[in-house]
Parts: structure tokens; sequence; C-alpha cells
């Protein structure tokens, strides 16, 4: 299968390099060129715009730094709205908003596109061993006919309802993550305030 992948940081690089190994045909775009190295010594075709990698493949991915970004590529000048056609998909990897998602796909789906959101979780080391989590929102028949690529870029993808709700679920999973650290802080301290060593403390919580 043609992959696209915009977006070569410290979690698309490695997404997009095990794409490659998987076996799928990679064209590649990044604001920076020399992010794309190692993938173009690998096989990977070059692409000068977000436009062009959409033209060239039947599915593209994004993995962005944040919302304003993802907008930017999605649907901005040069963007994959003005590259993808009918029948084609696009899966957003970053950490985006469900609202942005929902309108990027209701402008895709007028054209015949298929937008889904797939957020994931598992960190740099994660995505260059493929430990990966992603949790999959949009069309449940799309995300079977594509989930062997998923399984290339990592080992547990998830559907998890219509578009938005892979959003979501990284939110909750975050929000959850926010609060245990915050709870394991104030019980530690207390804990060290009553008097147990702090390493002594760590090797009782974790």
């Amino acid at each position: 299968m043609k992959v696209g992948f915009i977006g070569l940081g410290t979690m698309g690089g490695s997404m997009a390099y095990n794409t490659l190994q998987g076996g799928h045909e990679l064209v590649v775009h990044d604001i920076r060129r020399e992010s794309a190295t190692r993938h173009l010594e690998a096989g990977a075709t070059w692409a000068d715009s977000p436009r062009e990698v959409a033209e060239a493949c039947e599915i593209v991915f994004t993995s962005l730094p944040g919302p304003t970004e993802v907008e930017a590529v999605a649907l901005g000048e040069d963007g994959l709205i003005q590259g993808l056609t009918a029948g084609k998909v696009y899966f957003d990897l970053s950490t985006s908003t469900p609202g942005l998602i929902r309108r990027i796909h209701d402008v895709a789906a007028a054209q015949g596109i298929d937008v889904l959101d797939a957020p994931v979780s598992g960190g740099p080391r994660g995505a260059r061993s493929r430990n990966l989590a992603i949790w999959v929102g949009g069309d449940r028949e799309v995300y079977d006919r594509c989930k062997p690529v998923l399984d290339a870029i990592g080992d547990k993808a998830y559907y998890v309802g219509p578009i938005g709700c892979g959003a979501i679920a990284k939110l909750v999973h975050n929000c959850a993550g926010y609060v245990i650290q915050c709870a394991l802080a104030e019980v530690f301290t207390m804990g060290v305030k009553a008097g147990v060593e702090p390493l002594a403390l760590w090797q009782a919580v974790r």
C-alpha cells in the first residue's frame, strides 16, 4: 500500500520508518528535509508539500505538534485537502482536539475522503519499538481495511468509536495520568513527612 507520512519528528520519524520497514511504499514530508534522511536512504520518496503527499498516496498519516499545525497541514495552502480525492484516507496521529478533527472530517467527507483520528501513546521509545497504543475514531470499515498499516506503526491499535473518539480517549488517558501523578505527589509528601525515607517510600509505592 502506498502510504504518505507528514511530520518526521521524535515520534513521527520512527513511526514513518516502521511503516516503511513493514513493507509499505512510503512518501514523506516535513518542514525540515533533513529529518527525512534515513527514510530516503531506506527507499522512501520525498514530497515538497502536504498536497503532493496526498496526491501520491492512498493513505496519509500526520504526526504533528498540535492542533494549529494539524489544521494548517490539513486545510491550509497546499494542504492535504487540496490533494486528497474520493476513496483516499487520512489518519491524524497527533494529540489534537475532537472539534478540529470533526471539522476536518466534515470538509473531507463532502469530497468522499475518509478521515480518522488516531492519537498514539507510548513515547519515543515506543515509537521506535512499535510498542504503541493507537486509539482510532472514525468509520469502522475504513479502520478494518487500514489495520495492516496501523499494525506497522503500533502493536495495540484499538477502534474506539466515531470520529473524534480517538482524540477524546487520548485526552482522558492524559488526564488520568496527571491525576495519578498529583495523587502520588501528595501521598509521597505525606509519607516522607511522617518519617519514611524517600527511597524506601518510592520502592514501596512503585
